[in-house]
């Protein structure tokens, strides 16, 4: 367009459409810096769109061009940011047309051209408006739904531990990362009996103390998940054996010390036997974990209610 009004002999509109070009590209200088660049590309608009409605921009057509405005704004801006925009960008374009009217940029023109230019874009920034605002609204309730989602798909539903999935997830990108850790599988001691003699439920009120038991004694870095039944996997990063052993016997008092309250029952002491193995470069997952399992066989054999390393 600027280079239309250079061979139009418009000077007027050459420099202003050409500065805005230039700014309209500048962002593309500012690499990742998103929000400074659509502030850039919208604020430009606006003094354009200004520009021409001040002077009449070409053949007097300039004043069409405000209604891109409010849908770039609220695209840019959001809905509550664009409001306050679009509000401080119509009392410009007024007193563009009345600054315009000493200059008799539109003297060929009804009286009544501004007022119908502002009260046709006040429409369509309302519409646009209307759209944000549902947009915005249903597209949160997608985000949260989404989130729900794929939290509920890495989650037990009975404990609301991590589940195998997300352990397994976990542990890949800790092994992508050359670190360091152990891990320590746990399986519930006489599960089977306990189902059998007090029926299911009470097997999953024990699973669910144990899960809050686990969760307790964890330091903000380590992980517990159910494993799979009555087994569960603690993923404790940067431990050593030695600080793993010492976690798995504070596991152990502290079942000892808690023990769950059933109706009819009284109390029932619950114990876990424990593997312990540990998570290197040289140590890929699998094959650490089939080293805690076959340890935790070992502690069964040994008479349960034990850790072995």
């Amino acid at each position: 367009m600027a280079i239309i009004a250079l061979f139009n002999n418009q000077s007027t509109l050459v420099y202003p459409l050409l500065g805005s070009s230039i700014l309209f590209a500048s962002p593309f200088c500012l690499g990742d810096r998103v929000e400074i660049s659509s502030l850039i590309v919208l604020y430009t608009l606006y003094a354009l769109m200004i520009y021409l409605v001040l002077t009449g921009g070409s053949h007097g057509t300039g004043p069409i061009w405000i209604f891109i405005v409010s849908p770039v704004t609220f695209f840019v801006r959001g809905f509550k940011r664009g409001i306050i925009d679009l509000i401080i960008f119509v009392i410009c374009v007024t007193g563009a047309f009345y600054l315009s009217s000493y200059f008799k940029f539109y003297s060929g023109y009804s009286a009544y051209f501004p007022i119908r230019i502002i009260a046709s874009f006040i429409i369509v920034a309302l519409l646009s408006g209307f759209y944000e605002y549902f947009r915005q609204m249903y597209s949160h309730r997608l985000i949260e739904l989404v989130q729900k989602n794929e939290y509920l798909a890495t989650r037990d539903p009975l404990t609301n531990l991590p589940n195998r999935r997300y352990a397994m997830e976990e542990l890949e990108q800790f092994e992508a990362q050359l670190q360091t850790g152990s891990i320590i599988i746990a399986d519930v001691d006489n599960f089977k009996d306990i189902n059998d003699q007090y029926g299911h439920s009470v097997g999953d009120e024990v699973l669910k103390h144990l899960a809050d038991l686990f969760v307790a004694q964890l330091s903000e870095n380590d992980m517990v998940a159910r494993w799979g039944g009555e087994e569960f996997l603690f993923f404790l990063r940067h431990k050593n054996k030695q600080q793993a052993t010492q976690f798995a016997n504070d596991i152990h008092h502290a079942l000892s010390q808690n023990r769950l309250d059933i109706i009819g029952v009284n109390q029932l002491a619950v114990t876990v036997s424990m593997g312990i193995s540990k998570l290197t470069a040289d140590v890929p997952i699998d094959k650490a974990m089939h080293k805690a399992d076959e340890l935790l066989y070992q502690a069964k054999k040994q008479g349960k209610n034990q850790t072995c390393v």
